[in-house]
C-alpha cells in the first residue's frame, strides 16, 4: 500500500510539473500576442457572443416533440470576433489582456502559479512526515489564489461587458463577451473555505509533531 501512495505521489508530482513547464511555454506567446497582436493600425479583435432573436423557446420546443415531431437543437447565441479600433493604448492592451488567443493571460499565469504550488505541496509529502510548515502556507496560498482568479473573472467580465455597451456601432449594446468568465462564486468560495480548514489541520499536524519531537 505504501508502494502505491509513494507512485500515486510522483505520478501526481510528475503531472503538475508537466502542467507548469506547458504553461510557461504557453504564457510568452500570450505576452507576445499582446504586444504584437499582427492587427493593422489600432485594431482589436474581441471574442463575443449575441442571443438569438429568432430563437425558439424551450416550451415551444417541448410542445412540438411532445406532439411528435423529431429532436431539436435550440441554438441560444451565436459566437464571433468583433473588430474595433480602439485609440486608446492602455485599454488597447488591457482588452488583449483578457482576449487572448490561447485564454486570458491571468488565468493562464494563474494556472501556472497553481501547478507550481502543487508540485512543491506533494514534493513535500514524504512518510512518516506528512505534515509541513511550508505546505501550511502553499495550502494558503492556493486558497488566496482561487478568490484571486474568481475576482479577476468578476471584474475582467464586468468590465468587457461595460466596454460592448458603450461602443458605437450597432448592436453592440447586445453583445456579451465569449470568454472564460464563467465559474460561480459559490463553488470557488467553498474550495477555498476547503483549502483554509485544510491548512488549518496540517498545521495542527506540524505542532503536533513538533510536540512529539520535543517529547522524545
Amino acid at each position: 500500500m505504501l508502494r502505491k501512495t509513494q507512485f500515486l505521489l510522483k505520478f501526481m508530482r510528475f503531472t503538475f510539473l508537466l502542467m507548469a513547464i506547458a504553461g510557461l511555454g504557453v504564457v510568452p506567446y500570450g505576452i507576445y500576442q499582446i504586444l504584437f497582436p499582427g492587427t493593422p493600425g489600432n485594431v482589436v479583435m474581441l471574442n463575443v457572443r449575441q442571443r438569438l432573436t429568432d430563437s425558439e423557446s424551450f416550451d415551444e420546443a417541448q410542445q412540438q416533440v411532445a406532439g411528435g415531431k423529431p429532436a431539436k437543437l435550440l441554438l441560444h447565441a451565436q459566437t464571433g470576433t468583433l473588430v474595433v479600433q480602439e485609440p486608446n493604448a492602455i485599454r488597447r492592451v488591457l482588452l488583449r489582456l483578457v482576449n487572448a488567443e490561447k485564454g486570458p493571460l491571468p488565468l493562464l499565469v494563474a494556472g501556472v502559479v497553481f501547478a507550481l504550488l502543487m508540485f512543491k505541496i506533494l514534493g513535500d509529502i514524504k512518510p512518516g512526515a506528512p505534515f509541513t510548515a511550508a505546505n501550511v502556507q502553499r495550502l494558503r496560498w492556493l486558497a488566496v489564489l482561487l478568490l484571486g482568479c474568481e475576482a479577476y473573472q468578476r471584474v475582467a467580465s464586468w468590465g468587457m461587458q461595460n466596454y460592448l455597451s458603450h461602443l458605437a456601432a450597432p448592436y453592440t449594446d447586445q453583445l456579451l463577451p465569449n470568454a472564460d468568465f464563467g465559474t460561480s462564486l459559490i463553488s470557488s468560495g467553498l474550495t477555498a473555505a476547503i483549502l483554509v480548514v485544510l491548512a488549518s489541520g496540517y498545521q495542527r499536524g506540524v505542532e503536533l509533531t513538533e510536540e512529539a519531537e520535543l517529547t522524545v
